[in-house]
Formats: structure tokens, C-alpha cells, sequence
């Protein structure tokens, strides 16, 4: 079967034998038409076409706002009708594998990389318009638009997939008033695909073959160290860490992606995100002698001595009353607790990211597939030291409170990997005829 690229304006023609894998999507007037199959024909009013485009937000409107909030990032902009399509991802976002076509440039110079290269579209095409319901100027703001201004608000880091360099943009039709072209408008960006895929898939593929402890724990470390930055540092929240979320980069590490912060990760969630309740850090109370007696005997298992020496204040929560309230239209709870936790108690917004790691924690050391499944150690991770499993479980804990906190996490993944490396070095050096220093 020939495909035939048809523009319904006809500045545009071409034609591409289905055997190859790629194809061209463009928004508006442009449609694919089958020689052999009148009816995949699909034909947009220019109506809709004109609907689509208003609800985007102006390319220059858009840099303005992040200029006035202090933000000063380079975007390099591209046409969304020369981009070419190798293949679509799994997930609601539809985010695509892309690759400037040979008939496109950057409208402006692209130092950084060759057009050539291949890229993660995401973004709102004319289809995703299509099928949207209402609101979709909201939509597109509150989450597209938001994840690019959080990117590049973030301070960079090694585990997070930085602020995108490439904008994709579309025109709507020429003003018959003034006779001048349509503002670009921005329908998405581009960022680079990192050939080792996500971690979800990275156990899925695995199937029943173990993944290296030493790969194990050096991601472990990198998401928590991408957490960790992110509170800490960057002063903001994730909201949605889950396996699906952490690509594994050229260098085998991990990179923290998706900052719409639009809703939780029906995976990973702790369950006091989902309520609209208040949370504030107290002094805690003398403890009881038996109580004192107790924590001492626990000292050396499970980390109580660091505790007692950097003792914090309980986290209560307090149900909020009154109408319920919703600003999470896209997402899942209908309210998010993040930016009022930020804001009046840090701790509560890290220790429910903890939750989230000790769901991923467990999915990766257990190899399971992202689900809503319960936590449960099976022989599968056999081969998994039962401290690993320890601190996963701590921080899955139902109280807050009993979780550690994300410093504590990176600090036990880092001595992790210092002593899987420095054992890999001894066995290494006695391999070769050396000898173990002692």
C-alpha cells in the first residue's frame, strides 16, 4: 500500500511506501490518505482547525510569562509539520518517537544537536484536540505549559531529565484583517530518547533473568538522589514517581521525567495524598522509660540511633472540612495537598515521595511490573539482602512518621554502592592475580 501525504492547502506533498516504519504527522489540514482505502481519509474543517490553534498559547505570550517569573531558558523552535514519527509510547500522555524531517529546520539555529537526531515529542497535536472535551486551553496550560516552566525552574541535576531545549509550535491561518501570518503557538517539546527505555521496562524485559545488585542499588541511589534534590534543592515536588517515570540514560542511570505535577501515580501512591487534610510538624513528647528502653534494642536493625540523635517533630494531619475542593481535573486526587504541604510542612510532602520509592524500591528488587499490586516479597527476590528489603519496608510504612526521611534513603544507597564496588574491585584484582588488601 502507498500512503500519500496530501495538504488540503497543497503546499505539501509527498509519498511513503508502507514499508516504511516512520510516518509524518502534522496538525490542521494535513491528512493521511490510503490509495487503496478512501475511507482512513480524515479531513478536519478549517473551523476546528481554527478552534485548536486559539486554545494554544502564543509561542512569544508564553516566553513572556516565564521571563516575568525570572526565567531565562534558550528554546530552539520547531515546526510540528516537519517533524516525523518512528513510534508512539504507552501511557495518557501519547508522547511520540520523532525526528526532524529532511523538508524541516528549526526556525532558528540548532548548535546543540543534528536535526537528525531522535526525540520524545510531547505535547497537544490536533487530535489529542479532537478527542479532548472541554477545557483544553486549561488543560494544555496547567499541564504541558507547567511541566516546561517547573523544568526549567529546576536547578540541574544528574537524575533529572533537564528544562527541553526544542518547542514545537504550529500557526493557525494568515489574519484576514492585517493580512499577517499567525503567531506560532506551542503544541509541545522535544527532549532526547534514551535508548535503556524506562525502568518499567527495563523489568519487564528482564522476565525471569535477575538484574545485577550492583545495577539494583546504583538506580535505587539516583531516584532517591532525584527526589531528594527536588525537595530539597529545587524547593518543589514530583507527586507521580513510579517506575513508568524513571528513564535509564546512555550512562545507566536514571532520569526522573514527567513534571506536569498534574496527579499521583495510581502505582505508587501513599495514602495520605488522597485526602484534603492539613499537616503540621509538633515538638514530640517525653518519651516513656519502656518506651526509651525499646528504641534502644532496635538501635543497630533499624537506624533508631540516627533518629534519636536528629530527632524531629511528629507530622499530624488534619482532615480539612467544609465544600470539597478540586483542582486536579486531569488527575487523581481531586485536590493536591503538595504545594500547602510545601509551604507550611516539607517534611509531610518528602515523606509521602518515600512512600513512592519504597513502591519503586520494591517493584525493582522484586522485578514486578508498575501495578496497583500489593506489597509482597516473594522468592523471587531471593537474592535480595534482607536489609534492602528492610528500608523498603520502612519506607512503606502506613504512618508517616515511621518512614525514613530522603537523606537517610540516599545515605544508605551510597554506602550500597561503595561496598558492591569496592567488593567488584577485590574480585577483580584477585582475578587478575592480585591480592585483596585487608
Amino acid at each position: 500500500m502507498v500512503w500519500t501525504l496530501t495538504s488540503i492547502t497543497g503546499s505539501i506533498t509527498g509519498s511513503i511506501t508502507s514499508s516504511i516504519t516512520s510516518s509524518i504527522f502534522l496538525p490542521g489540514r494535513h491528512f493521511f490518505k490510503a490509495t487503496t482505502a478512501p475511507k482512513s481519509i480524515i479531513q478536519p474543517d478549517d473551523s476546528e482547525f481554527d478552534a485548536y490553534t486559539r486554545q494554544l498559547t502564543p509561542l512569544d505570550d508564553f516566553l513572556a510569562s516565564l521571563r516575568h517569573d525570572g526565567l531565562h531558558p534558550a528554546f530552539d523552535v520547531v515546526e510540528f509539520s516537519h517533524l516525523t514519527e518512528h513510534s508512539r509510547l504507552p501511557g495518557k500522555n501519547h508522547a511520540r518517537v520523532v525526528s526532524v524531517t529532511p523538508r524541516g529546520t528549526c526556525t532558528s539555529p540548532c548548535p546543540r544537536a543534528s536535526c537528525s537526531r531522535r526525540h520524545v515529542f510531547k505535547g497537544f497535536d490536533f487530535d489529542a484536540f479532537l478527542h479532548h472535551g472541554p477545557n483544553f486551553h486549561e488543560h494544555q496550560k496547567r499541564t504541558m505549559l507547567h511541566e516546561i516552566r517547573t523544568l526549567a525552574a529546576l536547578p540541574p541535576h544528574p537524575n533529572i531529565m533537564p528544562c527541553p531545549t526544542h518547542l514545537v509550535v504550529v500557526h493557525g491561518d494568515t489574519d484576514n484583517r492585517t493580512g499577517t501570518g499567525a503567531p506560532p503557538r506551542v503544541c509541545g517539546f522535544l527532549q532526547p530518547v534514551m535508548r535503556g527505555e524506562t525502568l518499567d521496562d527495563q523489568i519487564t524485559k528482564a522476565g525471569d533473568r535477575r538484574i545485577p545488585l550492583a545495577r539494583k542499588a546504583r538506580w535505587c541511589r539516583d531516584m532517591a538522589a532525584a527526589v531528594l534534590h527536588t525537595h530539597r534543592v529545587a524547593g518543589t515536588y514530583h507527586m507521580d514517581v513510579k517506575p513508568g517515570n524513571m528513564l535509564v540514560d546512555d550512562a545507566d542511570g536514571i532520569r526522573l521525567i514527567d513534571w506536569e505535577q498534574s496527579g499521583v501515580s495510581m502505582f505508587t501512591h501513599a495514602k495520605e495524598v488522597t485526602i484534603d487534610q492539613e499537616a503540621r510538624e509538633e515538638e514530640e513528647e517525653e518519651e516513656e522509660e519502656e518506651e526509651e528502653e525499646e528504641e534502644k534494642m532496635k538501635e543497630k536493625e533499624d537506624g533508631a540511633e540516627e533518629r534519636r540523635r536528629n530527632k524531629r517533630g511528629r507530622i499530624v494531619y488534619i482532615p480539612r472540612t467544609g465544600p470539597k475542593r478540586c483542582d486536579l481535573p486531569w488527575g487523581y486526587p481531586d485536590w493536591n495537598v503538595f504545594p500547602e504541604w510545601k509551604r507550611t510542612c516539607p517534611r509531610a510532602a518528602e515523606l509521602a515521595e518515600v512512600f513512592s520509592l519504597g513502591r519503586v524500591m520494591w517493584m525493582l528488587m522484586e522485578q514486578v511490573e508498575q501495578s496497583p499490586s500489593p506489597t509482597v516479597w516473594t522468592d523471587r527476590s531471593n537474592d535480595v539482602p534482607e536489609k534492602w528489603k528492610a528500608i523498603a519496608n520502612r519506607s512503606l510504612e502506613v504512618d508517616p512518621n515511621r518512614r525514613p526521611e530522603l537523606d537517610e534513603l540516599v545515605d544508605f544507597w551510597e554506602r550500597e554502592v561503595a561496598a558492591l564496588t569496592a567488593r567488584d574491585d577485590v574480585v577483580v584484582a584477585v582475578g587478575c592475580g592480585g591480592m585483596p588488601t585487608l
